[in-house]
């Protein structure tokens, strides 16, 4: 069976890219365990960064991985629940919460470092089976979208008319335009 998704094209880029990402995610879940890591491995950059800025609040942890404040807050209550973290009000501002490592945490830190190593090369290989270059290629995505967010992009697409260059599977119908509501 052809697969449905693909057929849409371009469109359903997030939806491609989070079928890819959770699949990632689902190896690296079944390895890290082989591997000796037990957070979760979305939680991984969280972990990192504790370790190489100290402790930090929520929102500075959500803005240094440009990630969501909710996102953020669920992988904390996950590294909270294995023991790897510990949070605290701050001494200055009760309002605001400081995340910080245990022993435990700074442990599994480098047990991470170690398995990144394998995770990076497999990940490098898979990049290099799909096309040379895919991992800067997305960063530069990441970039534009950083320049020009994707709302913008969709407003220049739809001002110009190129959505109807690609329509999206054979059969779509058209919204009905949104003009003069």
């Amino acid at each position: 069976m052809d697969d449905f998704i693909r057929q849409k094209g371009p469109a359903f880029l997030a939806h491609l890219l989070r079928r890819v990402s959770d699949e990632l995610v689902r190896g690296a879940t079944e390895w890290y365990l082989e591997a000796g890591v037990e957070a979760p491995p979305r939680t991984a950059s969280t972990l990192l960064a504790l370790d190489e800025h100290g402790p930090l609040g929520v929102t500075e942890i959500a803005s240094l991985l440009r990630q969501s404040h909710p996102l953020v807050i669920s992988w904390i209550r996950q590294l909270d629940a294995t023991g790897l973290i510990r949070s605290r009000a701050d001494s200055k501002d009760g309002r605001r919460t400081v995340i910080a490592l245990t022993s435990k945490g700074k442990g599994e830190v480098v047990r991470l470092r170690k398995a990144l190593v394998s995770m990076e090369a497999a990940s490098r290989r898979l990049m290099d089976d799909a096309g040379p270059g895919l991992f800067e290629a997305l960063a530069r995505m990441d970039d534009a979208c950083r320049q020009v967010p994707f709302s913008r992009r969709l407003r220049i697409a739809h001002a110009t008319k190129a959505s109807k260059e690609s329509p999206v599977g054979a059969n779509a119908k058209r919204a009905p335009s949104s003009r003069g509501r």
